[in-house]
């Protein structure tokens, strides 16, 4: 376990009355599937004064982590904290029965509005939970370091939905268990119904002190519950969620909720020692949350405290000879073995130690389709250290403290040296809830006074061990296909190891998957290794970081581009077997080679003009694409001569004119354009020309033939070198600069890293090690560009209310696009979730 980070209050200085009540309040985090974090706060982050206000939810990317968001406020202790599956909306219960449900507008990370809320009154929320869509990857253990297909390699773990509609269908919704043993559910029905039910956890209401719920392959949901006290048992039940089927569409729908109690235990402790020595039941967790066959207890008293793990064993049941004899079937030599078994909880080892235990967490996913599955238990201390322990056996992989990480001496004079901390800011107080990422490669653990610490945390196949490059391609593509973020792996990789594990998953994406799959999955492919070369800042030409980064996004800019204009193509017969499309594609592939064909002419006259008719202002709509795919041309044609002649000059997105596909997409781009300004002129791109009568279009696509046709030699880099004479070359930023802590900051500063609450720090930032195009003219200098869009945004510093930003890198964004045709509506919700690197939006704070 090795600490990246602390995030620390700013300027905090609470009084003694407040402390004392902080300390019987312990705030709660929650980590999505997108490497978001919620988490409460008793005072507002921004208060330096600790007025107890409210009770505060704010919601961080891990990556940015001193820039938190507010979510909401509240005047009631906040008891139940929950990210749903999508990672877009989250559950907030209460300590007098009210669950909210907030949900991002827009997808922006900085703005939230109340979905729905629920009054369960006067019922103290112990703990909710999701309903599971009953989709559920696990890793293949056998072929986990094999370069085969994801078909093999990720299986599709038999697991039912939680609750199904009509047709099959996974309902969205909850279930929340109170501290009376109320069992509260709402489900969210496709058709807009809102219903929900209420039913009591066994036969009469009772007491309870902590709950956890976790999910059954069934569908069912599995709950174990405690009242706090070593001498009582801990109880299990099972909980069914359905939904009614009216008969008539006047009968109205209804929630059936069905509880059964299974087999209870009793903690090892309460038997083995003194009455005294643990009174209570502190905590109680699954150890995972998929797989329902595990359990880990706390209990705390004089003595210190002890952490147990229990677990369900299938134990045979003896049958008398009486009630044999009609059985003929029974084997008796073979004994008790071939009869019916039931299943028992039995205690498989505790570990005791001198501090109270004041947390524990548990992964969310059993990745590793193995029995048991591999997994971590974290365990903290009052003492404020944190114990990693491997479920078998409750081996101790790690212990780390956090007394003292908490100021220490930077050497101010070394580039991305950190700045002391401020004196004022207190020592850590305890260590109130901890919570694993999805992948279970790193843990954050926050504090009572909110404060922020994020571990990594070595493989679950080699506890103790480095993680490897196989381990993180396998981790890397298990979120490619699982669709969560990966976000995570990146800080707990080495720089050395980047190169090593792009070219592996590069090696089975591309030879190992059918094409089928490298289609669907291409662009969050590209996004993952582009997200791991920006986190190196080389300037050499074996292992330029920025550069190979550039050309994946450019990538993933041109195929968006391709697909959208391409799709804008209908043919005229719906018989035939090929569209416009497929047919230039074919045109150009088959035939471009020839000398005849290098003419965009020649391909005009080819083709039948009436099946690339579209409507004159879906065109116009769409000009700004056509300028990016001008303007790539030129800046890709342009840099072809520095590439060849020097090895070490490298471009971001320069890369691509080495790229045979991605130039003859640029040529079917090119003819496509040149077609359609013959029905509208305004959709042309626009050039700075140094002569009136040149023919741009005709130029770029004769030289790009050239370069994919013929050997480049010194002719056809003569020609590119005259492209700076005869047009002007834009410059473009193609790179997508990293911000944040999975950037070269990470490899360049010291760790563990120190920040404050809404303090962006300046060793953060860094200067991208890339190279700038002879001729090539910066006519964006000082401005903002819109990176999904191609338009200009006014300048740096000037303020403006309607831009988004993205939370791993430089990119900006309009919040509300000026225009709002159905063709460019369809372009604006490609990216409406995510930046063009996978990262979150949020409001632009900037100015």
């Amino acid at each position: 376990m090795d600490q990246i980070y602390s995030v620390f209050r700013h300027n905090y200085s609470p009084n003694n009355a407040f402390s004392d009540g902080v300390a019987q309040l312990s705030p709660l985090c929650c980590i999505s599937s997108g490497n978001l974090m919620a988490f409460t706060s008793t005072t507002d982050l921004n208060d330096s004064t600790a007025k107890w206000f409210a009770f505060h939810v704010f919601v961080v990317d891990l990556n940015i982590p001193f820039n938190p968001f507010k979510v909401s406020s509240h005047l009631e202790e906040i008891t139940a904290l929950e990210w749903d599956i999508s990672g877009t909306k989250l559950l907030i219960g209460d300590v007098i029965g009210n669950i909210e449900l907030w949900s991002m507008r827009d997808y922006l990370l900085s703005d939230w509005y109340l979905l729905d809320v629920h009054h369960f009154s006067g019922e103290r929320i112990l703990s909710a939970i999701w309903f599971h869509n009953g989709i559920k990857i696990g890793i293949n253990n056998d072929k986990k370091d094999q370069n085969v297909s994801y078909l093999d390699k990720y299986t599709h773990t038999k697991f039912a939905a939680s609750v199904r509609q009509f047709g099959g269908k996974p309902t969205d919704g909850y279930i929340a268990i109170s501290s009376s043993g109320l069992v509260c559910c709402c489900l969210f029905l496709s058709d807009g119904t809102v219903v929900s039910g209420m039913e009591i956890l066994g036969q009469f209401r009772t007491k309870l002190k902590r709950v956890d719920v976790c999910y059954a392959k069934n569908g069912d949901f599995l709950v174990v519950t405690t009242n706090g006290c070593v001498d009582s048992s801990i109880n299990c039940y099972g909980v069914t969620v359905k939904v009614n089927v009216c008969s008539n569409s006047q009968e109205k729908q209804k929630c059936l909720i069905t509880c059964q109690a299974y087999t209870s235990f009793y903690m090892s402790c309460s038997k083995a020692l003194a009455s005294d020595a643990y009174r209570s039941v502190t905590h109680i967790k699954f150890v995972l949350r998929e797989a329902a066959e595990a359990v880990v207890i706390a209990a705390s008293g004089s003595s210190g405290s002890t952490v147990e793990l229990w677990e369900l064993r299938e134990k045979p049941v003896s049958i008398h000879k009486m009630f044999q004899k009609n059985n003929t079937n029974i084997d008796l030599n073979a004994g008790a073995s071939t009869g019916p078994k039931t299943v028992v909880w039995q205690h498989n080892t505790s570990n005791n130690a001198s501090s109270i235990v004041t947390s524990i967490a548990t992964p969310r996913l059993s990745l590793f389709d193995t029995s048991p599955p591999p997994s971590y238990i974290l365990v903290a201390f009052k003492d404020n250290t944190i114990k990693c322990f491997y479920r078998e056996n409750l081996q101790l992989v790690a212990s780390v403290g956090l007394a003292n990480t908490h100021i220490r001496t930077v050497d101010t004079n070394k580039t991305f040296g950190m700045q002391k901390m401020s004196s004022t800011i207190p020592s850590i107080t305890t260590i109130a809830d901890m919570q694993f990422t999805w992948s279970s490669c790193a843990m954050v653990a926050i504090d009572s006074l909110s404060q922020i610490y994020l571990y990594k945390l070595s493989p679950i196949t080699e506890p103790g061990g480095q993680i490897t490059a196989n381990y993180a391609q396998t981790m890397l593509e298990y979120c490619l296909v699982s669709g969560n973020d990966w976000w995570d792996i990146i800080i707990s990789l080495r720089p050395n190891l980047i190169d090593s594990v792009c070219e592996k998953i590069t090696e089975t994406f591309m030879n190992k998957q059918q094409l089928e799959l490298q289609q669907k999955w291409l662009s969050r492919f590209l996004t993952i290794k582009a997200s791991l070369y920006r986190c190196l800042n080389t300037s050499s030409a074996n292992n330029s970081g920025q550069c190979k980064a550039g050309d994946f996004y450019t990538l993933i800019m041109l195929n968006a581009i391709a697909t959208t204009l391409k799709s804008l193509l209908r043919p005229r017969d719906n018989t035939e077997n090929e569209g416009p499309a497929e047919n230039l594609s074919l045109l150009i592939q088959n035939k471009g080679n020839d000398l005849q064909f290098m003419k965009v002419d020649t391909i005009l006259i080819n083709l039948d003009n009436k099946d690339f008719c579209v409507e004159a202002p879906i065109l116009q709509s769409f000009q700004h694409l056509h300028q990016w795919i001008a303007d790539l041309t030129l800046y890709l044609l342009a840099s072809l001569p520095q590439q060849c002649h020097h090895n070490q000059f490298r471009f971001p997105g320069g890369g691509l004119i080495f790229d045979t596909k991605a130039l003859n997409t640029l040529r079917e781009l090119l003819v496509i354009i040149r077609l359609w300004g013959l029905i509208n002129s305004g959709c042309l791109p626009v050039f700075t020309k140094m002569e009136n009568d040149l023919d741009v279009i005709s130029l770029l696509f004769k030289l790009l033939s050239k370069t994919v046709t013929e050997k480049l030699d010194e002719k056809l880099l003569d020609e590119c070198c005259l492209l700076p004479n005869q047009v002007l070359i834009p410059h473009l930023d193609l790179c997508l600069k990293a911000v944040g802590v999975a950037s070269p900051a990470l490899f360049s500063n010291a760790l563990p890293m120190q920040f404050e609450y809404f303090s962006e720090p300046s060793f953060l930032k860094f200067t991208a090690k890339t190279h700038s195009i002879d001729g090539a003219i910066n006519c964006y200098a000082g401005r903002r560009i819109d990176v999904v869009r191609y338009v200009g945004l006014g300048a740096i510093n000037q303020e403006s209310s309607n831009l988004r930003s993205c939370s791993r890198c430089n990119a900006v964004s309009l919040l509300k696009p000026i225009m709002r045709s159905p063709a460019t509506r369809a372009w604006d919700q490609r990216w409406i979730k995510n930046c063009l690197c996978g990262g979150h939006w949020r409001v632009n704070t900037t100015s």
